[in-house]
């Protein structure tokens, strides 16, 4: 290794994450100026939640750090407790990698822990994905990793515009695009083969014929609305099976409340309330871009509806408040979490033509390069500076 390699380490901490940063990963790696390296930990390392750090690994990715502290349960303390937890094990792993950068991924409390070490530390800290405005408790986390942050990639003109009104140095805030539109653009020019049998391989529920009509369920829990979770996702649930087309249904992450929607999707299966549906933690991405593709429409309240949704012109019902405030294309209508409005919507959206939805707001699928063409020549200093 040439000692002039800039030691560039990045955090993965769920599903999401990776999606998020996968593009960037494979430019890292084939970079002659930067030493990669991958720390994974958080929901990443969990079976529970579909183990993404084994996706990694099989995408031929060295994870260098493997580290644990998920607090298990789905309260707000162990939220808390997770955070702090992060913070101990993610400065233990940064002591032992020693990286010039960490570049860190949207707007997870495991990402609040790694920028707290890193900053105390005295690691310069470049983030992807900050500036947007949302609802949950990710809105607040999201700008405090901003202010934590030395080098900023937001995904696009208004997030750069809000980064730089926080007081944050124009000259390190790039808009770049969203990385995550990098991986839809090359998913989908892909031909998966036996499609059937690897989508069905992992999940359970009953098949479908994935080259008709179904739709999609993709519904986290919203941390400030603890205790409504369970409700919200009945809601959707009833709404759905009213439609007389398969589903698609996804297990949520782990944040809090993710114990009300799972009881919720059990309580449906195993009641039989719904029979015609498949239940799954997580695909690949090829597979995940493929279903997106293919679905009548996308229900629930996944940011995947909005920047992933937005390139492809996925129709997609957004419910609730946790998606509030982040800027969207026209392939997404909100409704409040009510089964007669869901229902609605959702008949609407299936009769949409999605190529009219199409949009690049998010990005033209040449992010990752960006990315790293920026973090193989930029220097910093880490004493940071309000900038009116």
């Amino acid at each position: 290794m040439s000692k002039k390699q800039k030691k560039v380490c990045v955090a993965i901490f769920s599903r999401a994450n990776y999606g998020s940063i996968k593009k960037v990963l494979e430019q890292l790696k084939k970079s002659k100026r930067i030493d990669l390296q991958i720390l994974s930990g958080g929901s990443a390392n969990i079976e529970k939640y579909g183990r993404v750090s084994e996706l990694i690994k099989k995408d031929k990715f060295k994870i260098d750090e493997e580290i644990y502290f998920l607090v298990d349960g789905d309260k707000p303390i162990t939220m808390a407790k997770t955070a702090g937890l992060g913070t101990v094990e993610v400065s233990t792993a940064l002591e032992r990698l020693k990286p010039d950068i960490v570049l860190t991924v949207g707007d997870r409390y495991e990402t609040l822990s790694t920028v707290i070490a890193a900053a105390y530390m005295n690691i310069p800290i470049a983030h992807t994905m900050g500036g947007e405005v949302t609802g949950t408790i990710d809105e607040s986390i999201r700008h405090a990793i901003t202010k934590f942050s030395h080098i900023h990639f937001p995904a696009n003109k208004k997030a750069k515009k809000n980064i730089i009104n926080m007081g944050e140095d124009p000259r390190y805030v790039f808009d770049v695009g969203c990385p995550r539109i990098d991986l839809v653009k090359y998913s989908l020019q892909k031909k998966i083969k036996n499609l059937d049998n690897l989508f069905f391989k992992n999940g359970v529920g009953k098949r479908f014929d994935l080259k008709k009509d179904f739709i999609t369920v993709m519904q986290y829990p919203v941390t400030t609305e603890y205790g409504q979770n369970h409700k919200n996702m009945r809601e959707i649930l009833n709404a759905v099976s009213k439609i007389n087309c398969p589903k698609l249904i996804f297990w949520p992450n782990s944040d809090a409340g993710s114990e009300e929607i799972s009881g919720a999707i059990r309580e449906y299966r195993e009641k039989k309330l719904i029979n015609d549906a498949w239940f799954v933690k997580n695909l690949n991405h090829e597979m995940f871009f493929y279903v997106l593709n293919n679905t009548k429409c996308l229900v629930g309240n996944t940011s995947a509806a909005i920047r992933e949704g937005s390139y492809i012109g996925v129709p997609s019902v957004s419910v609730g408040t946790r998606q509030n405030g982040r800027e969207r294309s026209k392939n997404v209508i909100n409704s409040k979490p009510y089964t007669n409005e869901i229902y609605k919507k959702i008949i609407k959206q299936m009769k949409v033509n999605k190529k009219n939805s199409k949009s690049k707001m998010y990005g033209d699928g040449y992010a990752s390069k960006r990315i790293v063409k920026i973090l193989e020549n930029v220097n910093v200093k880490i004493q940071k500076k309000l900038m009116y």
